[in-house]
């Protein structure tokens, strides 16, 4: 498809948009709302390590990944989600920090950015072929994104903040995740640069 960059989407793709996101709704089991609702009371009952808690964090956000697949722009060796603010919580970060191998920043208080500070920044795990390094170990943040249009129009740097996109928010996933923090004593919330700067600036 021909068109400008950075130009914003107009009232019918926004409107496809907004039928695509009904659509991926519309198609959820009970049993997989259930679930997410159900989410928080879960962890808060598992007797687990912080990292196992949010690996049933994640299993959940990742069925529902699967399930919206069909309706959103993303696709594999798409990466403009990785040029934007990516918040995660100090317990994603120390459950990542072990899966890669780095220790993470120490950060003992949320670090506020602006909704616009790391647009067209590229992650600290966007490897050279423009490829996510820590897929399997990705943030809650990363598994909750996705744009319900039909190409990547809204997710252009120069667009993304612009625009008010359609979305999903499920509550259950941001409660169980912040529960988790709880347990460690306070939930503590920054980008994943903070946590981890760029080895090579």
């Amino acid at each position: 498809m021909n068109r400008p960059l950075g130009r914003r989407p107009n009232v019918e793709e926004v409107k496809t948009a907004e039928k695509r996101r009904a659509s991926f709704l519309a198609s959820l089991s009970k049993d997989m709302l259930n679930s997410e609702d159900q989410l928080p009371a879960a962890i808060s009952r598992l007797n687990a390590s912080p990292r196992s808690k949010l690996n049933r964090i994640y299993l959940v956000a990742d069925e529902l990944s699967n399930a919206r697949s069909p309706f959103v722009a993303c696709a594999k060796g798409c990466s403009a989600c990785c040029h934007m603010n990516v918040s995660v919580t100090r317990a994603e970060a120390e459950r990542l920090g072990a899966a890669v191998g780095r220790r993470p920043v120490e950060i003992r208080e949320t670090v506020l950015h602006a909704s616009n500070e790391f647009s067209g920044k590229a992650c600290p795990f966007l490897d050279a072929a423009g490829s996510c390094s820590i897929y399997a170990d990705r943030p809650l943040a990363c598994r909750k994104h996705a744009s319900f249009f039909e190409d990547d129009l809204a997710c252009q740097t120069g667009v993304m903040n612009e625009v008010e996109v359609p979305m999903v928010s499920f509550s259950g996933l941001d409660e169980a995740l912040f529960t988790v923090s709880a347990k460690q004593g306070k939930v503590v919330l920054a980008d994943i640069r903070d946590f981890f700067p760029p080895e090579h600036p």
